[in-house]
């Protein structure tokens, strides 16, 4: 009975310690969600001078800031089955009660973006991959700085401000995008993350660096204060780097996932300490990254791992090929390939091609029915100017193809291009595949359609 109670009193001493914190830009908010993660770094620090720190393991989870009660962060302290109501997660609560090593490797806790195709994941971290990605950063850039947070931080992208801002030893300077971006809220911002000569860094969605590009010179002048400008979360339009470098932006685009604390590649090379593989999947060339910054694993789902030659890979979802140079290009979601014809498109360069005509300020590219290919290579485009009736549509769909296909070939060049006043975008620049498959249906027949 006595060794009983024992191994008992060790199994409650080694649950670790749940805080649950809202994410969002929100001042309040955000001084939470700071707080907890420059305690993982303190305490990551203070375990690497003493093995036998006796503070208990903490795991910070971060959530949608609407499904979370504003509180003190000791207040934020819960159970699992309050962490991950039934409701919600189904079983999990009881495996990580049941399981004392379940959190093993975990620190942060943190749902993947999610879309129409599937529930948001969700990713543990732990706080050597966080500070791994943190310090490659640093290394790819101007080294330690002062970081403005204009991203929500229950996405990864937002996380790794905070984060980095932890490991810079600096306060974070935060602009609240609660009720929506304004270009103009930066410019405070801006001045507290140049105060001195530290470098001064932003992360942003192209949606938001589009909008500081069309807010005017204040805005403009004052970004090009910043040692750099990341821009990820979705494909960055060539059209609007040109621009942004015109305008003498620091501008560095980013690719990466809440899987690999953030982004990974920074203008397509990889960072110090993150390796990139085309490998073959399924008949589909997929990349596979290897690195410090990979996740432990999903919470509540079979996580994509491979191990070869005694290291451990990512399999992503994502289809590329690796340059001669060593550059990484991603060309779109492996379940996002178009087969029409028996011929297999990949979304990305088509998307690419198409955004690069002047006169299309946004587009994106999907597979729909067709009775004589099966599926046919459709644009959903966002002209500068909306065609007034079928004959200046078939104008643009028609010059939209041809505009394509002398970029990558009339077999992967729309077929059908469907004209449409705003792309269905879900938070953080993801497009909502959903509601974009219901807009090129409720175009058919319509004078917004072409077919070739």
């Amino acid at each position: 009975m006595y060794a009983l109670a024992v191994e008992l009193g060790r199994l409650i001493m080694a649950a670790p310690r749940i805080l649950v914190v809202p994410g969002g830009t929100s001042v309040g908010a955000v001084a939470l969600a700071n707080a907890s993660l420059h305690k993982l770094v303190e305490l990551h620090e203070e375990r690497a001078a003493d093995p036998n720190h006796p503070a208990p393991h903490t795991v910070v989870v971060l959530r949608e800031p609407g499904s979370v009660s504003p509180a003190t962060l000791r207040g934020s302290s819960a159970s699992p089955h309050d962490a991950f109501p039934s409701e919600k997660y189904p079983g999990l609560a009881d495996k990580i009660t049941q399981d004392p090593a379940f959190f093993e490797g975990i620190d942060l806790v943190i749902p993947t973006s999610g879309s129409s195709a599937g529930a948001p994941r969700l990713v543990g971290l732990s706080t050597e991959a966080l500070i791994a990605s943190a310090k490659a950063t640093e290394l790819a850039l101007d080294g330690p700085g002062r970081w403005i947070l204009a991203l929500p931080t229950h996405h990864i992208a937002g996380a790794m401000v905070l984060l980095r801002a932890a490991v810079a030893e600096t306060s974070p300077q935060v602009v609240d995008t609660s009720n929506g971006f304004d270009p103009l809220a930066l410019l405070p911002a801006v001045r507290g993350a140049t105060q001195d000569d530290m470098p001064g860094y932003l992360s942003l969605v192209p949606t938001q660096l589009s909008q500081c590009l069309d807010a005017g010179d204040e805005v403009v002048a004052a970004l090009r204060t910043l040692s750099a400008i990341l821009v990820g979360g979705a494909a960055t339009n060539q059209q609007l780097l040109t621009r942004a470098l015109d305008a003498g932006l620091r501008v560095r685009t980013t690719y990466g996932m809440t899987e690999t604390a953030g982004g990974c590649v920074y203008d397509d090379l990889p960072l110090p300490g993150t390796s990139v593989r085309a490998v073959d999947w399924d008949g589909r060339t997929r990349l596979a990254i290897n690195g410090p910054t990979l996740m432990t694993r999903y919470l509540d789902a079979e996580s994509p791992f491979f191990d070869e030659g005694g290291h451990r890979w990512l399999l992503t979802g994502d289809m590329g090929i690796i340059r001669a140079s060593g550059t990484v290009e991603v060309r779109g979601r492996a379940d996002d390939v178009i087969i029409s014809g028996g011929l297999s498109v990949a979304p990305g360069p088509v998307r690419r091609a198409v955004r690069s005509y002047d006169g299309i300020s946004d587009a994106w590219i999907m597979a729909t029915p067709d009775a004589k290919w099966g599926h046919v290579v459709t644009a959903l485009v966002i002209p500068e100017q909306m065609p007034s009736d079928a004959l200046e549509m078939a104008e643009l769909g028609s010059s939209v193809r041809e505009h394509a296909a002398a970029r990558i070939g009339r077999a992967q060049a729309p077929r059908r291009v469907v004209a449409i006043d705003s792309l269905p975008y879900l938070g953080y620049d993801k497009i909502d595949r959903a509601a974009a498959a219901d807009a090129a249906t409720r175009a058919v027949g319509t004078e917004r359609e072409w077919v070739r």
